[in-house]
């Protein structure tokens, strides 16, 4: 072999070891029911053209490239490219956040979450401020809070865990999500930020920043979903199964 076709292999190999996992992912099991249920475990990543054998009995539900698919035993179901649902879901979820009204006004509800009175929010670059984990929120983002019972005014207190400065921030009636108070305490990449409503303040949630590179950030439903897992971003990556299963499907 020519010392050129040895640079060339081994350059290949090196890009073939560099490829994100978001890309080998056709699809990403987000639950699993049933007697082979172990099979399919929450974040196993499926890949092009592997199929899925169920059983009697069996309820698995993957994100593919367009959102969420309910596949049901018995049956085999082969993980392929042809997706025909609509992918702009999966794109206006995975747009960064520039304007706080569009998380208050714009969720949706539905059997996908189990109640019909639980909020969901119609972007993923929000934390849960009920769930500890990781948050991701591309560069140059904003970032906003969530809650998902948005029905009475409530007041939270914002700080780092190591402590420092406290903030204190109201939420209206009927607001799911508010802004990040930036100005007043702003989130750090790789810090990690303690929040409790004022009422309870022994049921805190603790939440680390992760940023993402906007231009690493696909529109690919499943691409994004195993970029969340892949952070450690798990409630991120629930919303936007959640949202997505609200999509009218094939």
């Amino acid at each position: 072999m020519t010392m050129r076709r040895m640079v060339l292999a081994a350059a290949g190999a090196l890009m073939a070891v560099a490829l994100p996992s978001a890309a080998l992912a056709q699809a990403v099991v987000v639950r699993s029911t049933g007697p082979t249920a172990v099979n399919y475990p929450k974040g196993k990543r499926l890949p092009a053209n592997a199929s899925v054998v169920l059983k009697a009995g069996d309820v698995v539900t993957v994100l593919d490239k367009a959102g969420t698919r309910v596949l049901k035993g018995a049956g085999s179901f082969v993980m392929d490219s042809a997706v025909n649902r609509d992918r702009g879901a999966a794109a206006l979820l995975a747009r960064s956040l520039s304007n706080p009204a569009s998380v208050r006004a714009g969720a949706v509800r539905g059997a996908a979450s189990g109640n019909p009175n639980v909020v969901l929010p119609v972007s993923i670059w929000i934390a849960d401020t009920a769930q500890d984990g990781n948050v991701c929120v591309p560069r140059g983002s904003d970032l906003y809070l969530w809650r998902s019972k948005a029905e009475a005014r409530s007041f939270t207190w914002l700080t780092e865990s190591e402590g420092g400065e406290m903030v204190r921030m109201q939420w209206p009636p009927k607001t799911a999500g508010i802004a990040w108070p930036k100005t007043m305490l702003a989130p750090q990449e790789g810090r990690t930020y303690r929040i409790y409503d004022e009422t309870t303040p022994d049921k805190a949630a603790e939440f680390r920043i992760v940023t993402l590179e906007p231009e690493a950030v696909p529109a690919d439903a499943a691409a994004l979903g195993t970029l969340l897992l892949d952070n450690g971003c798990k409630a991120q990556f629930e919303w936007l199964a959640e949202v997505l299963a609200e999509v009218p499907g094939e």
